[in-house]
């Protein structure tokens, strides 16, 4: 008898983790805006979190594609500034990506699970 119970127990156990909700994509209000970089022809694009979840800074990767050209960022790339600096992108942070040709550019804002943000970039002159 009490190795059926164990058995059970055992059998319950390893199910468990089935019946657990999948976890759940963050959702952010981004608002992005390019701005003016030091370089001729080139700006820096702003991605600004104006509401919603907080997301670590290792898991974001910011997509610029402009023609035919992409580009990806990461956090520690000498492009990628995060302000302020702290581990989460969360309420009132902003991203800054500079370097970025002023030409029709358009971003994503990715985890490695869902695209949380993707748009053109608007140049603010």
């Amino acid at each position: 008898m009490i190795t059926i119970v164990l058995i059970l127990v055992a059998v319950f156990a390893a199910n468990v983790g089935n019946l657990l909700p999948p976890p759940r994509d963050p959702t952010v209000n981004i608002v992005v805006e390019g701005e003016g970089g030091s370089i001729p022809n080139q700006m820096n694009v702003i991605l600004y979190h104006k509401g919603g979840d907080w997301i670590k800074e290792s898991d974001l990767t910011v997509i610029i594609s402009w023609g035919d050209k992409m580009r990806r960022f990461r956090s520690g790339d000498s492009s990628f500034k995060m302000l302020p600096e702290k581990s989460v992108f969360d309420l009132g942070s902003r991203i800054t990506i500079s370097g970025i040709p002023t030409d029709n550019a358009t971003v994503s804002l990715v985890t490695p699970r869902k695209v949380i943000f993707s748009g053109p970039v608007k140049k603010n002159e």
